[in-house]
């Protein structure tokens, strides 16, 4: 079974007055769509036998939480995986792939995306974001071609999508504090796993009638493993993060994050050990349905 450690809950200090005030609970909509696009441009470095070997995936993934139950206790959301893309350059190769076209779908991605977009989940979350429930708890991906695993690899976010949060942990949507004393506030967030370890610190930037803007920077390690040139690898990286994330007012649901991550480190290879640096940014939108 893989461990998982998550520390959900954030301390928030105020550098203005430590008066508690009511939360602002997220207000969702019943029987409407969250529509979550997640763009990720990765650019890779890698040295292997004297040379410099640059990879580059642009990808994005579009995901839906529809609001199958809306009270003022919580909220019930049904997750759906409904479009995966990407291009590829690296190796003197170019690929490309869209899971709405019906070709790519039949072809060497096919199956991986096609088993992403099969994935569902069901969640329960309070009025301030943290997951009660979740069925199911962990969803299991089959179609594991090593030939698909560097692409994969540079485009984790995306295929991340499909995993549940754990109970107890944030959801998507969970990005202020139970409560709000001001501007100024910080807060901090750590999870841990088999793959490594997230540290993230939050600031709330600003609050005006219309938005919060809360600026964040996040550490974190990371272990993947993948093929290349025929030969099993293993990647060890650090991250460094920092980016800004945009919350409807009114609501509390987040409409915009932005984050750039700067990555070094290793992979472990019959070649040897081999350095890594890698630069990614990540922009996230949210629309709700009409």
């Amino acid at each position: 079974m893989k461990k998982i450690t998550v520390l959900s809950g954030c301390l928030w200090l105020s550098s203005a007055l430590f008066a508690q005030q009511a939360p602002i609970p997220l207000l969702f909509e019943q029987g409407k769509e969250y529509e979550i696009t997640l763009q990720v441009k990765n650019t890779v470095s890698q040295q292997a036998m004297g040379q410099a070997i640059d990879f580059t995936v642009d990808a994005t993934g579009k995901h839906v939480y529809k609001v199958t139950n809306a009270t003022a206790d919580n909220s019930t959301l049904n997750h759906t995986v409904k479009q995966v893309a990407f291009s590829f350059d690296g190796m003197g190769q170019q690929r490309s792939f869209d899971s709405r076209n019906e070709k790519d779908l039949n072809g060497q991605f096919g199956k991986p995306i096609q088993e992403l977009l099969e994935k569902k989940f069901d969640m329960v979350i309070n009025p301030t974001g943290t997951v009660l429930l979740v069925m199911p708890e962990k969803v299991t991906l089959t179609n594991t071609d090593p030939r698909v695993a560097i692409i994969s690899n540079m485009m984790k976010e995306v295929f991340e999508l499909v995993q549940p949060p754990a109970k107890g942990a944030a959801s998507f949507f969970k990005v202020l504090p139970d409560t709000v004393t001001g501007k100024g506030q910080t807060c901090t967030r750590s999870t841990s796993n088999e793959s490594g370890r997230y540290d993230a610190a939050y600031r709330l930037a600003d609050i005006n009638d219309s938005t919060i803007v809360v600026d964040f920077a996040t550490n974190s390690s990371s272990i993947s493993k993948a093929e290349f040139m025929g030969n099993p690898t293993t990647t060890n990286m650090t991250n460094k993060s920092t980016g800004k994330i945009i919350l409807d007012r009114t609501t509390g649901i987040i409409k915009e994050k932005t984050e750039i991550t700067d990555s070094q480190g290793s992979t472990e290879s019959s070649f040897g050990n081999l350095p890594v640096t890698a630069k990614t940014t990540t922009t996230i939108t949210v629309r709700k349905s009409d």
